[in-house]
């Protein structure tokens, strides 16, 4: 986990007027300002009236938006929409009903391969070697004790997410897939769990909070070393244009960021708030399923970040999850880099290189 440091950055208040251009026309910008005046900045470049809607999924930006005080002096109206899955909340931004949203990395690489060209990344958060809470589960007492004995079973998994990306790898690694070596389910996300749990299909890939709530079954592997835990922020590439909403987008990318980063300071409160009174697991759980995920941090959108996206992808089109392949590099802007880091500074974090350990088994 990354704790804030003693040490703060302190930035001239000349770069303010050429932080906030940057947000709003992208063009690069050396020096970043003081954390304060960042701020400050920001929320003065938003014009009044305008309105932000934020598409998140297990209120993972509604609750930190409000515990951590992100939130003070926001200069524009924000609604929260909460979807279940990345898939449903890409559809939401390129049907203009969002404005931006979050979600996980195999999502856009596979809106990519079915032809979508209209959403761009304007963010990037990850953390490298997490398991991401994603568990390959076996019915108890099926005789599937090992991946190799999912041949010809049935798997649920929901499509065209990170739990379809990590499913896949792991399938992929011991020689099988979902084309033809296993029988593949497709459900929506909150339809896996369920249908695992009236013994509906032989296997499952599912979430930390359903794992516990299907009773703690037999574990065949989790996400280590097939997953990044890295997450974008999308916008439709013509909010960009609009200098009202890209102003509003500006200013919420670094409370983004100081929202996340607050997760990795007070992870109590964050475990409390988000496991136990959102997704009803007890403290105990909470703090299982926090510890296995770890914290990650925001990335600049460069050079290393944008090879780690397009080797998810190129993986994706290994494993069979991907139709064909898919450049990641012309639907991500750097345009915000600075802010990221300027706020990452204001916070002490450092964010880990961008490394992935191979991968493991798991067992409970």
């Amino acid at each position: 986990m990354n704790k804030p440091s003693t040490t703060r950055f302190l930035f001239s208040r000349r770069a303010l007027a050429g932080l906030a251009f940057t947000a709003l026309c992208g063009a690069a910008m050396p020096v970043p300002a003081q954390a304060g005046d960042l701020a400050a900045g920001l929320a003065a470049a938003v014009p009044p009236g305008t309105r932000l809607v934020v598409a998140e999924q297990s209120d993972q930006a509604s609750v930190p938006w409000k515990l951590s005080n992100a939130s003070a002096g926001a200069p524009y109206e924000i609604t929260f929409a909460n979807f279940n899955g990345g898939p449903a909340v890409l559809e939401a931004v390129i049907a203009g009903g969002v404005d931006i949203g979050y979600i996980g990395e195999a999502p856009l690489p596979i809106a990519l391969a079915s032809g979508v060209d209209s959403v761009v990344a304007v963010a990037l958060f990850a953390n490298p070697g997490s398991p991401g809470n994603y568990f390959l589960v076996a019915q108890p007492n099926s005789g599937i004790g090992k991946i190799e004995d999912l041949r010809g079973r049935t798997v649920a998994y929901p499509p065209g997410t990170g739990r379809h990306m990590v499913l896949s790898g792991i399938l992929h690694q011991h020689g099988l897939d979902l084309a033809s070596s296993v029988k593949g389910v497709q459900l929506a996300g909150s339809e896996v769990a369920p249908t695992f749990a009236s013994r509906g299909v032989d296997a499952a890939i599912v979430l930390g909070q359903q794992y516990f709530r299907l009773g703690q079954p037999p574990v065949l592997a989790d996400g280590r070393g097939h997953n990044w835990g890295l997450n974008a922020l999308v916008v439709r590439k013509s909010l960009l244009d609009d200098p009202r909403k890209s102003a509003a987008v500006a200013d919420y990318l670094r409370r983004a960021v100081a929202l996340y980063n607050w997760q990795g300071a007070k992870p109590e409160e964050w475990i409390k708030a988000s496991y136990v009174q959102k997704q009803g697991l007890t403290f105990e759980q909470g703090k299982f399923l926090y510890e296995m995920e770890g914290q990650g941090a925001f990335y600049p959108i460069d050079e290393r970040s944008l090879t780690v996206f397009q080797e998810i992808a190129d993986g994706l089109r290994v494993t069979g999850a991907l139709k064909r392949e898919v450049t990641i590099a012309p639907f991500a802007t750097s345009r915000f880099n600075d802010i990221v880091t300027a706020q990452n500074q204001a916070d002490g974090v450092t964010p880990r290189p961008l490394v992935q350990p191979g991968p493991t088994t798991a067992s409970k």
